[in-house]
């Protein structure tokens, strides 16, 4: 049952208990209200008297019952009004429930329509990322098969690559073993092979590296202390010394000392001589070149240069010392007046060694009949010289592709070049015996 079905019963029980209780006050029986009206007015004296104070008292109780009733019809009154003022009450909460109700419905279609069509929107961007996974899935597996065969290719091709390495190899030594043979065969005397000079160099340039790197791999450069006369012969030797000294300190002592070595001793028509015969000797050889052909001259600079180097030899002993003492001497001049360091015998001997062998070599070179030119080029302010592969060795290990047109800025090292054959003849014939060893510029 509802609740204002139930406050409907409720009225009905109320007004029937009322009614009720009314009448069981009010009414009497017809006999009793008769018989009482005639005594009332039949007996005079005392039955008179009772019967006006039972008179009394029933009106008095019928007013009573007056009153009762209008109290329960106000009460009865008052619980119509509220039950009216909770119906309309009903009445508006049903009525705002329905339009609450049919809002939220109208909302739950309205979302549910969005959340269908969110649905079918992000279904069909499934379909289509699926459909675009699965192409993406064959194309894969056909790049993987095309990576197979490419990499089967590139297995093949390595194979034959290193074959053709081999090959290459196995022709090199044959090639060197051949030239070897030739230069044996056709040498005549104190001639010597090509290989041989560049061996003997390149162990010299290693000896010249480690004296350098164990001597003063911990020195620390110091120009400020140095007197002028050391700074113009460094500037001689090493023109770029200033750019140099900042960040390249054991390329920049190599280039100094490799400089003093060439000077001195390379650049000499022979070590050991005097001067003035050493000169007497290059004016009969210019003299000669004019006169004769290239061969001849190359022929006859070697025969006098061995004689020379075979029979006066033990004679030019003191001469040979001076030079080499001197050499000695300037190079730990200007090495203790740049560096904080200071000469040692241990560090003289080793360096004595270098020199011994610089000087060995150089005599060694000039009794050859072919030309042999020790190549350093003296790098200058406001000049480039850029890189070459056919006649430098960059020392910092990069690619060749990479220095091509780079400048070099210092020369550790001298390199050697052979102009003419065994016989002194075809001089217009260049060989590069020995790289000179360069530092390039950074890019």
């Amino acid at each position: 049952m509802s609740p204002p079905e139930k406050r409907r019963g409720n009225s009905h029980a109320v007004r029937s208990s009322a009614s009720s209780r009314s009448s069981s006050i009010i009414s009497l029986p017809p006999r009793a209200q008769l018989t009482g009206g005639a005594s009332s007015s039949s007996s005079p004296g005392p039955d008179n008297d009772n019967t006006h104070d039972a008179t009394t008292s029933g009106s008095k109780d019928n007013g009573a019952s007056l009153v009762a009733k209008e109290k329960e019809s106000i009460l009865l009154k008052e619980k119509d009004e509220t039950i009216a003022d909770l119906k309309r009450e009903l009445n508006i909460m049903e009525s705002e429930f329905t339009r609450e109700l049919d809002r939220l419905c109208q909302k739950e279609g309205e979302t549910a329509s969005f959340w269908q069509a969110k649905h079918s929107s992000l279904n069909q961007q499934f379909l289509r990322a699926d459909t675009e996974l699965r192409l993406m899935r064959a194309e894969v597996d056909v790049r993987e098969a095309e990576r197979a065969e490419l990499r089967e290719g590139w297995e093949l091709l390595r194979r034959e690559l290193k074959e053709r390495d081999d090959e290459i190899r196995s022709l090199k030594g044959h090639i060197a073993g051949l030239k070897q043979w030739v230069s044996t065969s056709t040498a005549r005397g104190d001639q010597t092979s090509d290989e041989q000079f560049g061996d003997t160099l390149a162990k010299l340039g290693n000896g010249l590296q480690n004296w350098i790197i164990v001597h003063f791999r911990r020195a620390k450069l110091d120009l400020t202390h140095a007197g002028e006369a050391i700074i113009e012969d460094l500037a001689d030797l090493v023109p770029m010394y200033e750019q140099l000294a900042a960040s390249a300190k054991v390329h920049l002592l190599q280039n100094l000392v490799s400089s003093i070595l060439v000077e001195t001793i390379f650049d000499a028509y022979f070590v050991g001589l005097p001067k003035d015969q050493a000169d007497q000797l290059a004016q009969i050889e210019e003299y000669l070149a004019s006169l004769s052909s290239v061969e001849a001259v190359n022929q006859w600079r070697a025969m006098t240069l061995t004689m020379i180097r075979k029979e006066a030899t033990p004679g030019m002993q003191e001469e040979t010392a001076l030079v080499a003492e001197s050499v000695i001497s300037r190079i730990n001049h200007i090495l203790d007046a740049i560096t904080d360091t200071s000469a040692t015998a241990t560090r003289d001997h080793a360096l004595r060694a270098l020199v011994h062998n610089s000087v060995e070599l150089a005599r060694l070179l000039v009794v050859q009949k072919a030309t042999f030119k020790i190549y350093m080029p003296k790098i200058l302010p406001h000049q480039r010289i850029l890189f070459e592969a056919s006649t430098m060795e960059d020392i910092g290990a990069e690619d060749e592709e990479s220095l091509t047109g780079r400048e070099i800025c210092c020369v550790t090292f001298p390199g050697i070049i052979k102009t003419g054959d065994e016989n002194g003849g075809h001089p217009q014939f260049t060989n590069v015996v020995a790289k000179a060893r360069v530092l390039c510029t950074p890019e």
